[in-house]
């Protein structure tokens, strides 16, 4: 009888423990919006070191092979990537690059790039 006792005790202190704090309650978190949360994770960019595969500067537009991107949880692929057209001004296919992506909103895109 005394184990059964103390058994629902510690249920009842546990059940209370986790009721008085909330999973995600938030009502007591300070006022941000969705867009600004997105915002604030966009802004942040991931680095990758890869390799020109293909390239259209005047679109816009480059081919990465790069290795994998733990700040972003991608393994190694060969993907497109959108970027500024000044930034791909003297890049080469078959080039090593040191790149920065960032990723939130559409595709991903190249926010800085250069030669390795």
């Amino acid at each position: 009888m005394k184990i059964f006792a103390l058994a629902t005790l510690a249920s009842l202190a546990m059940a209370t423990t986790t009721m008085a704090q909330p999973a995600h309650d938030h009502s007591t978190m300070p006022a941000m919006s969705h867009s600004k949360m997105g915002a604030a994770k966009e802004a942040a960019a991931a680095q990758g070191v890869g390799v020109v595969k293909s390239l259209n500067a005047k679109a816009g537009k480059v081919t990465l092979q790069h290795g994998p991107m733990p700040a972003l949880k991608w393994p190694a692929m060969t993907m497109a990537f959108k970027a500024d057209p000044a930034l791909l001004k003297g890049l080469k296919t078959g080039q090593k690059v040191v790149f920065s992506v960032k990723t939130g909103q559409g595709d991903p895109q190249i926010v800085s790039i250069k030669a390795n």
